[in-house]
Parts: C-alpha cells; structure tokens; sequence
C-alpha cells in the first residue's frame, strides 16, 4: 500500500503545478502577441494573402477581401480556389503548373487572370508555397498581386512599338514611290498633248491611267500622315494595318 505523502511532497508538488500554470499562461500570452503581429501584418500589406489546404480557402487578409470584393467570410471561407478563376480550364492549368513546380522543388510563380466576385477580371502575379512537402497541395501560402497596370503598361509600350514600325516604313514606301509616280505624270501629261492621244479610244484609257496614278499619290499621302494603330481582318483571319483609320481619314 503506498503511503500518503507528507505534507512537504504535497507543497513542492503545488509550487510545480503554479509554475506550470505560470509558464503555460506565459506561453499563451506570447502565443497571443505572436498572433497579433502576424494578424497585423497580414492587414497593413497591400499584397494579398492567404492559405489554402487541398485548394480550399481557409483564410485571406484585407487586401485579398477588397481585390476580390468579397463582403463576408462566406463569399469563400472553405470554399474552392475555383471561385478566383474565370473558368475550370483556367482553374485546372495553374493547379497543374503549381503542382509540377512544388514536385520540382521550386515555389510556384506565374501571371494569370483572376475573376472577382462581381465578375469582372484582372491579371495578377500569383505566388504560392507548400507548407508540406510531402503532400504539397495538402497546404500552402499563397499571395496575389494586382498587375492590371503593368499588362496595360506592356500593351501601350508594344502600340507604340508598332506604331513607329509602320510610320517608318510609310515614310520608306513614300519615298520610293513618289519620284517615279510623279516622273510617271508628268510624261502622260506630255503625251496627252501630242496628236495620237486625240482619238477618244487613247484619250480614255491615258485618262484612266492618270486617274490611278492619282489614287497612288493619295495612298501615299494618307502613309506620310499615320498616327496611330490600326488593323482590319483580311483573310483568312489575317490582319492589315487600315491605312484610312491609322491616318484619321475617315
């Protein structure tokens, strides 16, 4: 039979069980304040964040909410990370992409297009890191940042782009067919004087040629006076540049 323990063994065990409690309350505190800074954190940055397990949305910080208009946690708590990809194709490409790259061991990185909750859609870098190797889409971090203006940025800059390749070789194709148009009018108005062109039948036909010459020479100034980019379909699914938009003739 054990004995009863003296009152010395139940004292020390008392102060034991205090300084348990004192360290696990301090422990909590810290654990506490620890959660704070991180909740803090996660709300000042203008980037969103979030963690997902198996895909499933298990919590996002401020800047996610207002990207993706989200009012409440219902709008994608626990929800699919489908409901941020405008369609299953998009859905399934880039959780494809993520999970080669997790296999890889890199972190996931790429430019996609996102939808919001209203709708309407946006590009966005997408970053993403598993929380578990072994299983890597079983949980991850993942962050999104709106990129919208660089997209529109890259679009300006290749306008821009194409819009001096076709003024200079406007300017290249002007060049080289005014001259001859010109010596070309000039030497028809020469022989629209001489006697053989006052039967009707050359008459006509130097008229027509003179008419289409002239037609040139407008082609040609509506070139020298391109500034903008503009195209319309040709064949087959081709497409020109629209010689009287980019000039601002119509």
């Amino acid at each position: 039979m054990k004995p009863n323990p003296t009152y010395e063994e139940l004292r020390n065990r008392v102060s034991e069980l205090e300084r348990e409690a004192a360290n696990r309350r301090s422990a909590e505190e810290s654990l506490k304040k620890s959660n704070e800074v991180v909740s803090s954190i996660l709300s000042a940055s203008p980037i969103g964040i979030g963690l997902v397990e198996s895909r499933i949305i298990k919590r996002v910080n401020e800047a996610m909410k207002k990207m993706f208009r989200f009012e409440s946690e219902a709008d994608y708590l626990g929800k699919s990370a489908r409901i941020i990809y405008p369609s299953d194709e998009d859905f399934q490409k880039v959780g494809g992409f993520i999970y080669s790259q997790f296999k890889a061991g890199r972190e996931a990185v790429l430019d996609t297009t996102f939808i919001r909750r209203d709708g309407s859609t946006f590009f966005g870098h997408l970053k993403v890191n598993t929380m578990h190797p072994p299983d890597p889409m079983q949980r991850a971090t993942f962050t999104i940042s709106d990129i919208s203006w660089r997209k529109q940025a890259e679009a300006e800059l290749l306008q821009k782009e194409k819009l001096q390749a076709v003024v200079e070789m406007a300017g290249a194709v002007c060049h080289a067919m005014n001259q001859p148009m010109q010596v070309v009018l000039m030497e028809l108005a020469e022989c629209m004087l001489m006697e053989e062109f006052e039967k009707s039948r050359l008459r006509h036909k130097a008229e027509n040629i003179r008419a289409q010459l002239n037609t040139l020479r407008q082609m040609s100034l509506k070139l020298m006076h391109i500034t903008r980019y503009e195209t319309r379909d040709y064949v087959a699914g081709e497409k020109i540049i629209d010689i009287d938009k980019s000039s601002g003739t119509v």
